[in-house]
């Protein structure tokens, strides 16, 4: 009688213990908060628009001067523009800039100079897509990153002129760490990536504003247009984006709402430094790009 008393008694502790544990991993998660935050309301958008079926693997946007955005999707080599009305956005025109029958994409991100657009696949080729009396043709560039690198964001930089390139996976680099980032630059003029890398990312820089180490996985890039500090998106694991000082410092952290942004790969910027993201859908619901403003 007592052993089957003591036997019910532990198995009780062990359900309290079980039920506060995962109580407690459930309250951390719902209230993470970092050190040191980016200016911007993450939890509030002031603008959040549907978007169609065609573009559940949206990958990358880019703000258009008429305020409507151009964006691409993982697998089909078309660029789509989109109106923003009230509460979805409408595709307004398909561009089709490579014969997608005849090779396999994987698009991750696009960025514009002038009336040019730049398209990045995932193995590091960069795509230059120009339009010439309402035809659409597509120059292809190799650099030195690989499938192993898994280059997702692409970004134009107002200061150099030149395109940004992270990398999501390995940085490229014979020193660096298993989880170490790499950001490179692709010099629009000679068509060509340096060699030694931009900026890079390490775990333990993010200790001091995150408020624990981060493993980081880079799915976009932007550069803000008036303090051209630079805002990375990481999607895998952990939703969160950092903000960069245009020199590679760490200075803000922000966790993304999961259920707001359940594969966020997509960020650009208007004048005035408002943010876009885009995420892709999944589980169950649809694909769309939010707008946040600052913190006032």
């Amino acid at each position: 009688m007592k052993a089957g008393y003591f036997l019910l008694s532990l198995s009780f502790v062990l359900i309290i213990s079980c039920k506060e544990k995962k109580e407690s991993k459930k309250e951390k998660e719902e209230t993470q908060v970092s050190l040191q935050t980016t200016g911007y309301d993450l939890k509030n958008p002031v603008g959040k628009w549907l978007l169609s079926d065609s573009l559940a693997e949206i990958s990358g946007i880019v703000l258009l001067k008429n305020n409507n955005i151009l964006a691409i999707e993982d697998i089909h080599p078309i660029l789509y523009e989109i109106r923003l009305n009230d509460s979805a956005g409408i595709i307004t025109k398909k561009t089709e800039f490579r014969k997608s029958d005849e090779e396999k994409f994987d698009f991750e991100d696009i960025a514009m100079i002038g009336d040019s657009v730049y398209a990045l696949w995932s193995h590091g080729a960069i795509f230059k897509i120009s339009s010439r009396k309402g035809k659409a043709t597509s120059q292809r560039t190799k650099t030195w990153l690989r499938k192993d690198n898994n280059t997702e964001g692409l970004a134009y930089d107002p200061v150099t002129g030149n395109l940004l390139i992270a990398c999501k996976e390995e940085a490229g680099i014979a020193d660096a760490k298993k989880s170490d980032r790499a950001v490179f630059e692709f010099d629009t003029r000679s068509d060509s990536l340096e060699e030694k890398p931009f900026m890079m990312i390490a775990k333990k820089d993010f200790e001091n504003v995150a408020g624990e180490k981060v493993d980081f996985y880079p799915s976009a890039i932007g550069v803000h247009p008036v303090t051209h500090d630079i805002y990375i998106i990481s999607t895998k694991d952990t939703k969160c984006i950092a903000q960069f000082s245009h020199d590679g410092k760490l200075k803000a952290f922000d966790y993304l709402e999961k259920d707001m942004l359940p594969q966020p790969e997509g960020i650009c910027f208007d004048a005035n430094g408002d943010m876009y993201i885009s995420t892709e859908a999944r589980h169950g619901k649809p694909a769309y790009i939010y707008k946040f403003a600052e913190k006032k």
